[in-house]
């Protein structure tokens, strides 16, 4: 009989994301776990997003860099820790 221990390797990735609504400067950070085997596209990374940010235009259907409006269009430019701007079909909106 054989036991088998956790391999710490085979764990999914989780990211700590924190969105802000595209031109709103009243809305303090959304923290989103973004947990690898549960969000597995970017289809459904909108789709928490949009959740998340509770966003009064509607769906979210793209995100930015805050800093330089980079849109961003894969899971894998998501760093954990870093922040985000949520915006519809709208433009980046840079707030100060």
């Amino acid at each position: 009989m054989s036991v088998e221990k956790p391999n710490f390797l085979s764990q999914p990735e989780v990211k700590n994301i924190y969105f802000y609504r595209n031109g709103d400067p009243y809305y303090e950070p959304r923290r989103l776990v973004i947990n690898a085997k549960r969000v597995s596209t970017f289809d459904t990374l909108l789709r928490e997003v949009t959740g998340g940010v509770r966003a009064p235009f509607g769906a979210v259907r793209n995100i930015y860099t805050p800093k330089a409006g980079h849109r961003v269009d894969s899971l894998e430019h998501l760093r954990s820790g870093e922040q985000y701007v949520a915006a519809g079909r709208e433009k980046f909106k840079k707030i100060e």
